[in-house]
């Protein structure tokens, strides 16, 4: 298993170095087409990953397949510096940690929204302006609807739960009356 912090150094690398540059062009695209390829195309994974295949070898193949879909050059000179460091196996990793990163580093949260029924437009932008008052940061908001929730919501921001659902008040109700049941 790969660490995840190895793979956010890798990330925040190529995110500052597209930054200082002012070329941070269509780096997700490219991380996203790479990552659709690894989880399409079994044989090719076979061959990046084989310990015995030489790096020049790895290069080439990746010169022929992947270089001439990637618009950014940055992404190609990561391609081939992980091969050097026969850190292939992050690819796949890559393209999800490296929009964590940049939308961190942007100062953008991104925040999941599970309720019972989907939200109306009205609903949506006043819980969007009170997460931004709330995280002091912009918020994307990506929301879900999970019947089995009953109503309220669930709000995931990065490793935090605020759980306003009713099935949780329910359960807490339960354990309180199950407490003063056996007082």
């Amino acid at each position: 298993m790969i660490e995840e912090s190895l793979v956010e150094g890798y990330a925040k690398a190529l995110f500052e170095v597209a930054v200082q540059r002012g070329d941070t062009g269509d780096i997700e695209k490219d991380l996203d087409g790479i990552k659709e390829l690894l989880g399409s195309n079994k044989k090719f994974c076979d061959i990046l990953y084989h310990p015995s295949i030489v790096k020049a070898d790895k290069k080439e193949i990746i010169n022929k397949i992947i270089v001439p879909q990637c618009s950014s050059k940055w992404v190609k000179n990561l391609l081939f510096l992980l091969i050097d460091k026969r850190r292939e196996r992050i690819l796949v990793y890559l393209p999800d940690i490296y929009k964590k990163v940049a939308a961190r580093i942007r100062g953008v949260v991104s925040i999941k929204v599970q309720t019972a029924i989907p939200l109306t437009e009205e609903r949506l932008a006043e819980l969007h302006n009170n997460l931004e008052k709330l995280t002091k940061k912009k918020v994307e908001i990506e929301t879900e609807v999970n019947e089995g929730i009953i109503g309220g919501m669930v709000i995931r921001i990065e490793n935090k739960i605020i759980d306003g659902s009713i099935t949780n008040h329910l359960k807490n109700l339960k354990k309180s009356l199950l407490k003063t049941a056996f007082a």
